[in-house]
């Protein structure tokens, strides 16, 4: 009887796992991850100012479209110096014409996802889809900034801790600046206006 119950149970369970693994298959088919977001790098420093105003939401997204144009800017000005590189190494190697070749490909390639994402973010589209995904957009953005402040602080922080007098109280000033900016985003993320915006359809 024992034996039976075992054995009914271990059945259960062995089609329970296959179902699982089934559905798991037919959802690694068919589902497409969301796009990734910009990251901070050489085209894209932290934002020049990061002071709000007004609906901490609102202003979130006014920083991340100038974050994001000026960014673009940025790309841009790199798209013509590599042209300008192309047409250089056009008259060189053969490889060192391929290599300028593909940065360019991949300065276009990331012009054209920064375009997509400034676009994104000026969207005021009443669409739960579109909302929901200008909202995660943000927050990948934000978190990265937030990150950043915070080493940035610390560094500052060791900076105060091994120097002394005016260059020590300095950096402790820049660390205590650079913390309390991200105190200020951690805040905002935090507000109503963000944490409720595109939750409900």
């Amino acid at each position: 009887m024992n034996f039976r119950r075992k054995t009914a149970s271990s059945t259960r369970r062995t089609l329970a796992l296959l179902g699982l693994l089934a559905s798991t298959i037919w959802l690694g088919a068919t589902f497409v991850a969301p796009a990734a977001a910009t990251q901070l790098g050489q085209y894209f420093p932290l934002p020049n100012s990061l002071s709000m105003s007004g609906v901490p939401r609102d202003a979130l997204l006014k920083i991340q479209s100038k974050w994001l144009q000026n960014g673009l800017d940025n790309l841009k000005k790199a798209h013509g110096e590599a042209e300008a590189a192309l047409e250089k190494a056009k008259s060189g190697a053969a490889d060192q014409a391929a290599a300028a070749e593909e940065n360019l490909k991949k300065i276009d390639g990331m012009i054209a996802e920064t375009q997509e994402e400034l676009a994104l973010s000026d969207n005021n589209d009443s669409s739960h889809e579109i909302q929901a995904e200008r909202k995660r957009k943000l927050l990948l953005h934000l978190n990265q900034w937030i990150n950043e402040l915070n080493r940035l602080a610390t560094e500052q922080m060791k900076i105060a801790i091994m120097k002394d007098g005016a260059e020590a109280m300095a950096a402790q000033n820049r660390n205590y600046q650079l913390s309390e900016q991200a105190d200020n985003l951690e805040k905002a993320k935090r507000d109503p206006s963000f944490e409720d915006w595109g939750t409900t359809k």
